[in-house]
């Protein structure tokens, strides 16, 4: 998608930005996959990376897909997308801004076979998004440069990690199950006392990125300086500190009790793959 994004000729003031949460009250969150913001419209992107033969189901709503003779169901994107639009509609009247909202249910793979369209909501392949987005950047300027960029730093101010809670706090997960020390995201190899991957190149920093990660992910919302050394399978506990107090978390308590949980300037890896 970043790809082919890439090939859209875009109006000078506009943003694409991803992965939004935003509270719109104590009790209302808006997410999005992608959304894009300009002096022009609003478009949120729904974006599904989804392979095989897929229904949009009715009554109740649903998507479905069938691959290799097995049947699975979805949330249906079309009801997610109208609601993101209307949690959306609801921060642009609390921000008096009136702009148009175009939605947009996004597929990433060609190969996809839609069988059953949405009823109501737009549908394109990844591949045919710069058609749909070009089209968009026809229409004429509904609000100011000023507004623009009141109306984007209100977005991106209000915009929060999303941390989903730990595996192990919704089903039982078997420790001895998971894959300790430095994996490669790549090739899968275990790297030892080395500053790259053998064979991929990677280097040993972005996996430590992508293990205290995946620890809050599967575990918990904290991790030691003790957690840290069993799953990582370090020396001691100073290889621990190091890791832990370059990977800018939230430090928590002193000394003993020491701790850390995950910050805004935490680096998220995309590419994370599973240790299970």
């Amino acid at each position: 998608m970043d790809n082919f994004l890439k090939q859209v000729s875009f109006p000078k003031n506009h943003a694409i930005l991803k992965d939004i949460h935003i509270p719109i009250n104590d009790n209302l969150y808006l997410q999005i996959d992608t959304l894009i913001i300009t002096q022009k419209y609003i478009a949120v992107l729904e974006i599904k990376n989804i392979k095989g033969k897929v229904f949009f189901q009715r009554n109740p709503y649903q998507l479905v897909r069938e691959l290799d003779g097995a049947i699975t169901t979805y949330k249906c994107p079309e009801q997610q997308l109208k609601r993101h639009i209307k949690k959306l509609q609801i921060l642009l009247k609390q921000s008096k801004v009136n702009i148009p909202v175009k939605g947009l249910i996004v597929f990433a793979y060609s190969k996809t076979h839609i069988a059953q369209p949405p009823e109501f909501a737009k549908i394109t392949m990844g591949c045919d998004i710069t058609d749909h987005i070009d089209e968009y950047n026809e229409m004429s300027d509904v609000i100011t440069s000023s507004t623009f960029h009141r109306l984007l730093g209100k977005i991106t101010s209000k915009s929060t990690e999303f941390m989903p809670k730990p595996l192990a706090q919704t089903i039982h997960l078997d420790q001895t199950h998971i894959r300790k020390g430095l994996i490669c995201p790549n090739c899968h190899l275990k790297i030892m006392n080395k500053k790259h991957c053998p064979t991929c190149k990677i280097s040993t920093k972005l996996m430590q990125q992508q293990a205290i990660e995946e620890w809050f992910y599967l575990f918990k919302n904290t991790i030691t300086n003790r957690e840290c050394i069993h799953y990582l399978e370090l020396k001691d506990k100073f290889a621990a500190n190091h890791i832990l107090t370059n990977l800018n978390l939230n430090r928590l308590n002193a000394h003993k009790n020491r701790c850390y949980t995950l910050s805004q300037s935490f680096w998220l890896t995309k590419d994370s793959s599973t240790r299970l």
